[in-house]
């Protein structure tokens, strides 16, 4: 869609205690008003403008299509942070069609802040974080959510404008995802979401919502955000006998605990383990300079990586 890049994923735990992952491909029928999943043109065309009042004027053009009134916007409403303002606006949307509003959580809030930088600084676009797992990896390493939660999901975009735009394709331009993102914008049983973003990316902007329902039999009840990098290092050990094994050992150490350590030689597109030890078979490599990488991953995503320099003769 133009120069955007939008992607979902729904998990949902079931009282038995099962993960059941599943793309939503239909929106919630949350009135008889509501229409099919359908895209509406941006009218005016904020991504050629890249303007916020531009998007706000398209996504009340597209509420027309629905019946629905214009945004009631505070006046400071383009000053607040974009995170704010997509907050906002979520649950504008939501309560205009008879829902409850989300509540803000600062735990998810991080979750979607330290996922954003993986995002930016690791060059990929996805659920699956190639050092932090899979959604359901992601949310069940956080030991403040695991065995805590009923639904989770999450909407990831990419988009030069920063809060509204992501907000317009969720709602109104989401048919290439069946509406999956404008399903868990209305979902009437999720409670809670965490948002955040980071300028920059081939995007202008990349930005995460992170949403919840606290488990009846378990109850999530929050925590403190924890934003700190995990430290990590690489400790080597070569085999005397000359045999190009090297013994790996990634020492890591972080406040929340180390979830996952990832292992790479020269890049991410070329994985080599996942665990804190292994052995190193360096026989077959290219000779030349090779950097092994090593990626440890605390339970909020945040992320710290160290190199060791391999020299092949």
């Amino acid at each position: 869609m133009k120069r955007l890049l939008l992607v979902l994923l729904t998990i949902f735990v079931v009282s038995i205690g099962f993960l059941l992952i599943q793309h939503h491909y239909s929106i919630a029928a949350v009135n008889s008003e509501t229409p099919d999943c359908m895209d509406i043109a941006a009218s005016p065309d904020y991504l050629s403008t890249e303007s916020a009042h531009d998007a706000i004027a398209a996504i009340n053009n597209a509420r027309q299509v629905e019946h629905l009134h214009p945004l009631h916007l505070p006046a400071n409403f383009y000053q607040l942070d974009p995170a704010q303002q997509q907050f906002m606006l979520l649950n504008l949307e939501r309560t205009d069609r008879g829902l409850r509003p989300l509540q803000w959580d600062a735990n998810l809030t991080q979750m979607a802040r330290a996922y954003s930088k993986q995002l930016l600084n690791l060059n990929f676009f996805s659920h699956t974080s190639p050092i932090g797992g899979t959604f359901s990896d992601r949310m069940n390493s956080n030991p403040v959510i695991a065995n805590h939660y009923s639904q989770a999901a999450e909407n990831l975009a990419g988009n030069p404008v920063a809060a509204i735009g992501p907000m317009y394709e969720y709602m109104y331009d989401d048919s290439v995802e069946a509406c999956g993102h404008r399903h868990n914008i209305l979902n009437p049983e999720l409670t809670l979401v965490g948002i955040s973003w980071l300028r920059g990316s081939i995007y202008g902007s990349i930005s995460a919502q992170e949403f919840l329902t606290s488990a009846p039999w378990s109850p999530y009840l929050g925590g403190i955000p924890d934003a700190s990098t995990p430290l990590v290092s690489i400790s080597i050990s070569t085999a005397q006998n000359g045999s190009g094994l090297l013994q790996c050992q990634a020492l890591a150490q972080d406040t929340m605990g180390i979830a996952r350590i990832s292992w790479f030689l020269d890049a991410l597109s070329h994985p080599l383990h996942t665990g804190a030890s292994w052995t190193f078979d360096t026989r077959h490599l290219s000779p030349g300079k090779h950097t092994l990488l090593v990626y440890a991953v605390d339970g909020e995503q945040n992320y710290g990586v160290a190199r060791y320099a391999i020299v092949v003769s």
